[in-house]
Formats: C-alpha cells, sequence, structure tokens
C-alpha cells in the first residue's frame, strides 16, 4: 500500500448510523445532525436498520441471532442449538413482523454478525454505529458474569435502545421500596406510582430525554474509532461511562457536554479527523 492510501486509510470520512429494527427512522435524525456538528468535515448518513441488509440466508443470518442469544449469565461461551421457536422468532425480527423484545444477546457475537452483513472494508476510514431494540450485554471478568450494556464499542459498534433504561442501575431506595412492594402484593398502579416517586433520577421507555443520551453514547462510538479509548472518568462528560441511571442524566442530559479536555480533542478531531491509534 502506498503512502498516500495508508494517509487516506487513516482518515475517518464518513459515519453510518443504522436505525432500530422499529419506530421511524426520521426520530433519530437529530442524533445524526449532532454528530454532524462536532465532526463537520465527516460525511454522516442515518440509514435504514442494518438487518434491512440481509436479502438472503436468512435462515442463516435467523440462526446466528438466536445462536447469540445469553441464556446463562454466568458463562463467558454460550453453548447452545438453537431452538426451532428461537429461529422462527428471529426470522420474523430480521421481516420486520416482530419487534425484538426481552431477550439479551451477546454483544460481541451481534458485531461480528453485522461486521458480515454490512461488509465495510478494512480501511477504517468509514464508521457504523448499529442502533439497535436488542438489549445486549457483554461478559465482565471483574465478577465472571454477564452485563447489561448501553453501548458495546468495536467495528461496528452497537448502541441498545432499550439498555439506556435497563443497563445502568436504578437508585437503591427504588430496588428496596419495590421489593416491599412485591412482598405485599401491590399491584400495577402501585408501582407506577412508585416510578412517579423516582421521577427525574431515572429513564423509563418512551422519555424524550433518550434522544440527548443517544448523542452521547454514538460520540462515545465514534471516539473509539478515532482512539480506541471513548470513556471519560469525569461524571459531567459525555464520554462518561455510565453505570448508574443517575450518573447517565448528569453525563447525558443535566450536562449533556464534554469536559474540557475531550471538547479540545473533538475540536481537533472535528477540523482533522484523522484515526490517532
Amino acid at each position: 500500500m502506498s503512502s498516500s492510501r495508508r494517509a487516506a486509510s487513516k482518515r475517518l470520512r464518513q459515519v453510518d448510523i443504522f436505525a432500530p429494527e422499529s419506530g421511524p427512522i426520521d426520530g433519530f435524525a437529530e442524533v445524526a445532525k449532532y454528530v454532524k456538528s462536532i465532526l463537520p468535515k465527516v460525511k454522516v448518513e442515518l440509514r435504514p436498520r442494518a438487518l434491512n441488509a440481509v436479502k438472503k440466508d436468512l435462515d442463516i443470518v435467523a440462526g446466528k441471532l438466536a445462536s447469540a442469544r445469553v441464556k446463562d449469565p454466568s458463562k463467558d461461551q454460550q453453548s447452545f442449538e438453537p431452538m426451532f421457536g428461537e429461529v422462527d422468532y428471529e426470522l420474523r425480527t430480521i421481516k420486520g413482523s416482530v419487534k425484538p423484545t426481552g431477550v439479551v444477546y451477546d454483544g460481541r457475537k451481534l458485531q461480528e454478525l453485522f461486521l458480515s452483513l454490512l461488509g465495510k472494508d478494512e480501511s477504517l476510514c468509514s464508521a457504523s454505529v448499529v442502533l439497535t431494540d436488542r438489549l445486549i450485554s457483554t461478559f465482565s471478568r471483574d465478577d465472571l458474569r454477564h452485563h447489561l450494556r448501553t453501548v458495546v464499542c468495536g467495528f461496528p459498534s452497537i448502541v441498545s435502545v432499550p439498555g439506556i433504561v435497563e443497563a445502568p442501575a436504578k437508585p437503591r431506595e427504588y430496588y428496596l421500596m419495590r421489593q416491599r412492594l412485591e412482598m405485599s402484593g401491590a399491584g400495577e398502579l402501585q408501582m407506577e406510582q412508585l416510578k412517579h416517586a423516582f421521577r427525574g433520577r431515572f429513564l423509563d421507555y418512551g422519555d424524550p430525554e433518550t434522544v440527548d443520551v443517544l448523542k452521547g453514547l454514538v460520540s462515545q462510538a465514534i471516539v473509539y474509532h478515532l482512539t480506541l479509548e471513548p470513556f471519560c472518568n469525569k461524571n459531567d462528560c459525555r464520554l462518561f461511562n455510565a453505570h448508574w441511571q443517575e450518573e447517565l442524566i448528569k453525563a447525558q442530559i443535566k450536562s449533556g457536554r464534554f469536559c474540557k479536555s475531550h471538547a479540545m480533542l473533538l475540536k481537533s478531531l472535528g477540523e482533522n479527523p484523522v484515526l490517532r491509534w
């Protein structure tokens, strides 16, 4: 490869953001617009869901999706043969006739699948961020368990929309009060009242602030593509890797900004979007 081609392969020229499996694609235009604002010299495209790339061998892809399920959170490698019903369910998610809900998938296995479907070249001049309605997890060596994630950075990166609600932990008091209500046989109304009592301390499905959180998570994915270091240790920076809902809200909604050092980094990358690794 010539020096000019090597230089070209180290420069980010395009970001493709793939919409999740359900919902109107226009609902995520604000996220693409935000990415364009921080990387003005990069072409940013909002694309239909990544599974639209499946034109043939639907059964094979459905089987791979079913095999990516996490059935035992205590095991890094999931060893099982998908059942017919699981493959059929995934086939219907590919066709768009059903929304994937309530199933957890190994984020690394999904990355491998999306990489093969999207067919990206090896120049790294294009970054892909796949938004999904699927819950995703990765295995932690700290406690030897799978944990739900909001974002799994890589090539491509995956951002879980329901993960915004389910992955970061809610306040400890919420879990204690919910446990008491469950033990007393409380109904759905009492559970909703409990959520209302903690309003503003965690996000729920349908909250409009989800779009602001997506801006930060997609930014983390892009910073990973450019630097391999997507996170910040400052809890008021959009690149903070939040493990609690209140941390997520502080970084992505109350602050909604980058810390000073990362703001400088992104200003530099916006002017000259070269890979720094």
